[in-house]
């Protein structure tokens, strides 16, 4: 216990001083961005992201769907003690193999969260490429939302929430424990293969996606889409938030990003190219010509070539 409060005071510590630094409308440059965490501050990190593994699911089946050969299960599950995660789990009603891989997706930052349209189609991308998905709702989005959103605006998401450090830091905790809760889920629950579980984030998911990644060993290989270190109306986060702590930690992984060239939110030179340089191999990424959430028939099948290479 006086580790985890010392932990914390440091944490404190880094953030004020970074703080008090800055003009009012000036953007910091983020300090672990240019130099991540060593291996024991990130080994302190990781005791922000336990969790009771005993816990029971309490899985229930909300309502099942069949259509054009897949099978759509709503579910929940919980994860810790008062949250309760809401899902989708996408399969083949006749799969090609008993066995088939699995894929944990994670959405943007959508009001809807997992069942904005766009995402079913995705899943069932996925499922006929020969993976399950499992589809969670991020914390505040989707079936998990509270009455923190209104609008759903970016400038609301980033006041509230992206831009207000410690808030933005237990959202970022939760998330993380429900991903790893989900890896525990499909393989206590969906029996799925403990080496074949695979990892999908997009825009904001990506960023969360990238600090699971890091964190949760048993996630391989790992997607990022549209996603980066920061984006454009982002200011500060602390150092266990940071997807620059966790982005070179995925390795030996294979890892994936996609990225537009014009993208708005995750800029190229400031976001997007600085993580990646950070990443270690085995490493790729796939430049589109847009912005934020564009995906060409090209990088489509580049991205489910990928998939098919480093999960079968």
């Amino acid at each position: 216990m006086r580790g985890k409060i010392h932990l914390s005071f440091v944490i404190f510590l880094i953030t004020f001083k970074a703080l008090i630094s800055l003009g009012n409308d000036e953007k910091p440059v983020c300090e672990w961005l240019k130099k991540p965490a060593d291996d024991s501050t990130y080994k302190a990190y990781l005791e922000f992201f336990a969790y009771d593994k005993d816990l029971p699911f309490e899985t229930q089946s909300l309502e099942v769907q069949e259509h054009e050969g897949i099978r759509k299960e709503h579910l929940s599950f919980l994860s810790t003690p008062g949250e309760r995660v809401y899902a989708n789990l996408y399969s083949a009603i006749s799969p090609s193999s008993e066995n088939e891989p699995s894929l944990i997706f994670i959405h943007g930052g959508t009001a809807l969260g997992k069942d904005d349209p766009r995402y079913n189609i995705m899943a069932g991308i996925f499922v006929r490429g020969g993976w399950k998905v499992l589809s969670i709702d991020l914390k505040q989005y989707g079936e998990r939302r509270t009455d923190l959103f209104k609008v759903f605006s970016e400038e609301e998401k980033h006041k509230k929430l992206y831009n207000n450090p410690s808030a933005y830091l237990t959202w970022m905790i939760q998330n993380v424990k429900d991903i790893k809760r989900s890896v525990d889920f499909l393989i206590g629950e969906k029996s799925a293969d403990p080496g074949r579980i695979g990892l999908i984030g997009r825009s904001r998911g990506a960023v969360v996606g990238t600090i699971a990644a890091g964190v949760e060993q048993r996630l391989s290989p790992i997607v990022l889409l549209h996603g980066g270190h920061f984006d454009l109306l982002e200011r500060e986060h602390q150092g266990p938030a940071c997807p620059a702590n966790y982005v070179g930690r995925i390795s030996p992984r294979p890892l994936l990003m996609i990225n537009g060239t014009r993208d708005a939110d995750f800029i190229k030179e400031t976001s997007v190219d600085p993580m990646y340089n950070l990443a270690k191999q085995p490493k790729r990424i796939i430049w589109i010509e847009g912005g934020h959430g564009v995906m060409t028939d090209e990088a489509q099948s580049e991205m489910l070539d990928w998939l098919r290479e480093n999960l079968k």
